[in-house]
């Protein structure tokens, strides 16, 4: 008894220091980045194959990029959420498959079954309005959303942007009278066939330029350089600041010495000036959110916008 006692605690004491010493000697292999989109004009993919060889200088092994599209995003991070936890597959990760898919119970894997390492950037979505729309900001569209039909096109009701318009309503006492669409642009508003859009700011602005469209308030925590003086959600008492944003994930038990290293050299590398000037040029929203912080949104979107589906219908 005593021997097997002894037995078991030896093969308990190598096991701790085989991985241990693995741990502290890691990485030693290539690293696989894993987008779950096509690469073709997708700003994640640029920005990344930019950072590749910086981050395979910092960690010392190659660092690869690979794209592997289906199920809106959803094959890739199952992929992410099934590898071994030895830190040598990462997921840059969006919020749909990370957050609004998984609630409404679409996807195999569930938001446990990740670690969470940070928030890096997000897409520039607005709340617009035609030029000569009576109302300039949320307060004034709430008001007259009461005593008035607002159309709003959408991209479809399960959209993080729709979400979040949905949120905004539901603050402001008023509803939508909304229709999706397969494309959203500002010729919906110019031609009179909605009222307001949920849309990614740079398609926008010729005619934010010219006067034709204005915006109502920007889906980011940040203001814009194209126009600073819009007001975010929250600034405008409509509730949180939301994100349609882009994170770094690994499966949930990867250990926290490489979880930390790799976020750490991530994080180094965004402030090279080369990856400055080609977050710039795809016109991302830059985040730089660390992992304590981004569990902390991550938390709060999945309580409001699992309210707004249940709101909806979308969700029991």
């Amino acid at each position: 008894m005593k021997k097997s006692k002894m037995l078991f605690f030896f093969v308990v004491l190598l096991l701790f220091v085989f991985s241990n010493s693995t741990f502290a000697a890691w990485p030693e292999k290539p690293i696989n980045v894993i987008i779950p989109w096509l690469p073709a004009g997708d700003p994640s993919t640029i920005v990344c194959n930019a950072m590749s060889p910086l981050l395979t200088d910092e960690l010392g092994v190659p660092v690869k990029i690979l794209n592997k599209d289906g199920g809106g995003g959803i094959v890739g991070a199952n992929e992410v959420a099934l590898s071994r936890p030895d830190g040598y597959t990462i997921g840059l990760l969006s919020i749909g498959p990370m957050v609004t898919q998984p609630l409404r119970g679409v996807t195999p894997y569930s938001i446990d079954d990740f670690r969470t390492l940070g928030l890096m950037w997000a897409s520039p979505f607005t709340l617009a309005a035609r030029g000569d729309a009576p109302y300039d900001n949320l307060k004034e569209l709430a008001e007259y959303g009461k005593e008035n039909e607002i159309k709003l096109g959408h991209y479809g009701l399960g959209a993080v942007p729709t979400l979040i318009a949905m949120n905004i309503a539901e603050k402001g006492g008023f509803n939508w009278n909304e229709t999706a669409f397969s494309n959203i642009d500002a010729l919906l508003l110019t031609r009179g066939d909605v009222d307001v859009v949920t849309c990614s700011t740079p398609a926008l602005m010729d005619y934010i330029e010219t006067g034709e469209v204005k915006i109502l308030t920007v889906l980011s925590p940040t203001h814009y350089d194209c126009c600073p003086d819009v007001q975010t959600v929250s600034e405008q008492g409509f509730g949180n600041d939301y994100l349609i944003w882009f994170g770094l994930f690994m499966s949930k038990d990867v250990p926290d010495e490489i979880a930390e290293k790799f976020e750490e050299a991530w994080f180094k590398v965004m402030q090279n000036p080369e990856i400055k000037k080609a977050l710039q040029n795809v016109g991302v929203v830059v985040i730089e959110m660390p992992s304590d912080k981004a569990k902390e949104q991550i938390a709060m979107e999945v309580e409001v916008f699992g309210a707004t589906m249940k709101r909806m219908g979308m969700i029991e």
